[in-house]
């Protein structure tokens, strides 16, 4: 059996003037997701193609349909035909994400066939369909795990069948074997990838504060949203992100039941959510009986995201499922808002008690740990300076900038693309 390999990351050496530069690959990043939306992967995706792009790699992406418009300067867009009646498509597994697959596919496909690319970039099942024609063209693949799709479907209660998340697993697993590197966004995701396929080289590489969330928040702005949002002088606890049960929503109200009734000036402030997921959170709110003391934003820009933190006395991660570490954590650690998060991995590997307030997945102890920082502020500040201070040291956009281009370089000295050797 082969040891787990895992790629080490060093800081290049500055360039001397006049140096020779590696010749730039041409990169095909296949993202099945649509292009650009305010969550999790797209952001990443956004982030790694600006990076790509930046050093000078020519990178093509294939995406769904859909999406807002990004201009990256450098980067080609190449999205699937869109499918008549299918406008947008929900995290997770579903129908639409499956038929949306399947004219990426045929759009993956045409680039593989008519393009020679040096690497093709698969994320998350996009793997599935691009190996086998990759393979053929006898170019490199990497897998980038942004998540484990058997577990994501396992926990999120999308498939229940045995047999096909076993087939998923293998799937998986022959996908591992035949490509060149793995990437992966968590400690958890690296074991998982070492425990499939023990001899699989992995690049682990974090996610970073989004570019909206690293500058100040702006006081009258805030001032402007606690007006808006009819907040007041209330000590807020803040929630970012989609409102999916992963997520531990449920548990998060049921233990703001037990801070709303003993503190009358705290307020629940769910930042995001889809209308669907919104009108749900409220009738669970008003079942509790403490609608009046929970606010639901909906979606908001992300450039509101520095406020939104801002605004909080405490930031709140109930994550309770998912090996992966929330993207808006990145954002939570550099607001150096004290945290409070349930204490389990997808926090652990990236938290400490020196950095957060980590407390059992139960409404006791999340309650618990809420109640704490909004009596004692003072005491918790310290926690929320060591978050920053980590971030900014381990998690930082040039930490990411580094470690994905040492992917890159990593994978052979002989990859190089076909237009670099005609200059």
């Amino acid at each position: 059996m082969h040891s787990p390999a895992v790629i080490a990351v060093r800081t290049p050496p500055h360039e001397p003037e006049g140096a020779v530069r590696e010749p730039a690959l041409r990169i095909l990043l296949i993202a099945p997701q649509p292009f650009f939306a305010q969550r999790g992967t797209p952001i990443n995706v956004r982030q790694m193609a600006q990076t790509l792009c930046e050093a000078g790699h020519e990178v093509h992406l294939a995406t769904y349909p859909m999406g807002e418009p990004v201009s990256i300067p450098g980067l080609h867009i190449h999205r699937a035909v869109p499918i008549p009646g299918l406008h947008s498509v929900p995290i997770g597994f579903s129908w639409r994400k499956v038929a949306l697959d399947a004219s990426l596919a045929l759009t993956a496909w045409s680039r593989i066939a008519g393009k020679r690319f040096d690497v093709v970039h698969a994320i998350e099942e996009s793997v599935f369909f691009a190996l086998p024609a990759a393979r053929l063209r006898g170019i490199p693949v990497i897998y980038d795990m942004d998540s484990s799709l058997s577990d994501q479907l396992s926990y999120g209660g999308r498939i229940k069948s045995r047999a096909l998340l076993g087939l998923l697993r293998r799937m998986e697993r022959a996908a591992l074997r035949r490509c060149k590197l793995a990437i992966t966004v968590s400690a958890s995701l690296t074991d998982a990838v070492h425990a499939i396929e023990p001899g699989m080289p992995v690049v682990q590489i974090e996610d970073c504060p989004l570019d909206e969330a690293l500058r100040a928040p702006d006081a009258a702005r805030v001032a402007a949203l606690r007006a808006r949002f009819e907040i007041g002088e209330r000590r807020a606890v803040v929630y970012t992100g989609n409102l999916e049960r992963y997520q531990g929503i449920d548990l998060l109200l049921d233990a703001f039941t037990i801070v709303a009734a003993a503190r009358d000036d705290a307020v629940l402030v769910l930042v995001g959510g889809s209308p669907s997921q919104v009108t749900h959170t409220r009738a669970r709110a008003e079942a509790l009986g403490i609608a009046t003391r929970v606010v639901l934003t909906g979606l908001r820009p992300a450039e509101e995201m520095p406020e939104w933190m801002a605004l909080g006395s405490v930031l709140v991660s109930p994550r309770l499922h998912g090996g992966n570490t929330p993207l808006k954590l990145y954002s939570y650690m550099w607001s150096a808002v004290p945290i409070v998060a349930t204490d389990l991995q997808t926090h652990t590997q990236v938290l400490d008690a020196g950095s957060a307030v980590l407390r059992p997945a139960t409404a006791d102890g999340l309650a618990g740990g809420m109640l704490e920082v909004l009596g004692d502020p003072a005491r918790f500040a310290p926690v929320g300076a060591a978050a920053r201070a980590r971030v900014a040291s381990d998690f930082s956009r040039d930490a990411f900038r580094r470690k994905l281009l040492a992917a890159y370089a990593s994978l052979a000295p002989g990859v190089r693309s076909s237009v670099a050797t005609s200059m």
